[in-house]
């Protein structure tokens, strides 16, 4: 029978805090002797770059299609500062620019299907704030087709302080996900006998006008195309923190996955009061979609949660590099966490990998970005790599699990093994990085920058 660990005497807790510590200092000193044999190469393994006519923002993320020959991003604004409104795609090859595409608005993020169907998020200055998703038909010469529609959902401001979404998903079943911070919204992605492309299908509503407000709000979705399986963070004060759990049906409904009964809100995961799940902060899927696992930005604890039985959340170990304290960081330092099954020569291993993208400095101490690699049965440490680089830090990890890659806002990109901790000094760039996408049918790295004026995507070999 398993138990909720939250509730261990604080002895125990205290041991297995330091012993865990002593073996993150000696993965830290191993990796740092690695690190420093190869510093020094700083060969570049850059194979093109797509030079983009406007600018980019961390949230325009890059996507490939299926066979990975061809990359898609958007531009958010003109090197003079003024609104922009393109989609490109281009040769992952030869960085050539093959095909754009006007929205009506100012872009950000992408989500693609294994279709060629695209859903293009982002929003338009108007007196009522209002995100737009542009759904568009590519083929398989990286080319947008004249079919296109729109669908428009009313965003809720409380003002400074707010946002407007960027997050959006998209399923193979023809439909799309977006989340407006009170609400969930699906919409159908193509015309058919009984949807046109972009109308709204379902609306779960989750929090009411009036009880809307800058700390009672939806922060983050994350949708599995497995079993299509969608997750939903909810703020629901300063302390308080749960997970919503929803099944994608073939009619584009949305189904609630009762994981907690006896709750009013039956498919509500409930963390203990206190634990914060930072904006930004992602939630892990196993590779069946039957189990969640999440960090908490304030204690370091990281959670997993079987979502079809009623055992609740269960604490797997806490690591003190990720516990930020009842503090304003907490609410703003995201954790993200990928699950992997990673395979050895005795078996299967599944691991999750974590990253602490933002470091901080405080009177209390400094904590550094970071990522570490876990077992995903107990959380015990594989491996950890801290970074003294005082600048944000991205990464993205291949789908075995093995190798992840590292991005430093100040250009520096490295490569890291997830099961030794030995680290690899790739290339530095000039530009201010922003993010790092894997294209693992063609071992394509494309990692986004910025210059004074306008964007790029660098694309190079990943080994």
């Amino acid at each position: 029978m398993r138990k909720r660990v939250y509730l261990l005497k604080p002895v125990l807790s205290a041991i297995k805090e330091t012993l865990m510590l002593k073996k993150i200092v000696l993965f830290i000193c191993i990796g740092l002797l690695l690190t420093l044999s190869v510093y020094g190469d700083g060969s570049s393994n850059s194979q093109a770059v797509v030079s983009l006519p406007g600018q980019i923002q961390v949230n325009n993320n890059v996507v490939f299609n299926t066979n990975g020959q061809y990359g898609f991003v958007a531009t958010y604004r003109r090197p003079d500062g003024s609104s922009d409104n393109e989609v490109y795609s281009f040769n992952t090859s030869t960085g050539q620019i093959v095909d754009s595409k006007q929205v009506a608005f100012s872009p950000t993020a992408i989500a693609r299907d294994s279709f060629g169907t695209m859903v293009v998020a982002g929003s338009a200055v108007t007196s009522s704030p209002t995100a737009d998703l542009h759904i568009l038909q590519t083929d398989q010469q990286g080319r947008f087709s004249s079919d296109s529609c729109v669908s428009n959902i009313s965003v809720p401001m409380t003002g400074f302080g707010d946002f407007i979404p960027s997050q959006v998903a998209i399923s193979d079943l023809g439909y799309g996900i977006f989340s407006n911070k009170a609400n969930i919204y699906v919409f159908s992605t193509k015309n058919t006998l009984s949807h046109t492309c972009g109308e709204i299908l379902n609306v779960s509503e989750i929090i009411s006008p009036e009880n809307y407000r800058t700390n009672n709000q939806l922060i983050n979705i994350d949708f599995s195309k497995n079993n299509n399986t969608l997750s939903v963070v909810w703020r629901k004060s300063n302390e308080t923190f749960s997970i919503l759990l929803y099944k994608l049906t073939n009619n584009g409904s949305l189904l609630p996955i009762e994981v907690n009964p006896a709750n009013q809100i039956t498919n509500e995961v409930v963390l203990p009061p206190g634990e914060i799940i930072a904006k930004g902060s992602n939630v892990a899927f196993d590779d069946t979609d039957s189990e969640i696992y999440f960090v908490s930005s304030s204690t370091g604890t990281i959670y997993s949660c079987n979502i079809y039985s009623t055992g609740g959340v269960i604490e797997k170990a806490r690591y003190q590099l990720f516990a930020d304290g009842a503090i304003q960081a907490s609410l703003t330092s995201p954790r993200n966490i990928a699950y992997r099954n990673v395979q050895l020569a005795g078996g299967s291993q599944p691991v999750l990998y974590i990253s602490r993208p933002l470091g901080i400095s405080r009177p209390l101490g400094k904590k550094p970005n970071a990522i570490v690699t876990v077992r995903a049965s107990d959380a015990s440490l594989v491996s950890a790599k801290m970074f003294e680089e005082e600048s944000t830090m991205n990464t993205t990890i291949n789908s075995a699990g093995t190798t992840s890659y590292v991005v430093m806002s100040e250009g520096h990109i490295y490569r890291f093994e997830t099961l030794t901790g030995e680290t690899t000094s790739l290339q530095s760039l000039s530009d201010r990085v922003l993010n790092v996408y894997l294209q693992e049918q063609t071992g394509v790295l494309a990692v986004t920058s910025m210059s004074e004026s306008s964007g790029s995507v660098n694309l190079m070999q990943a080994d």
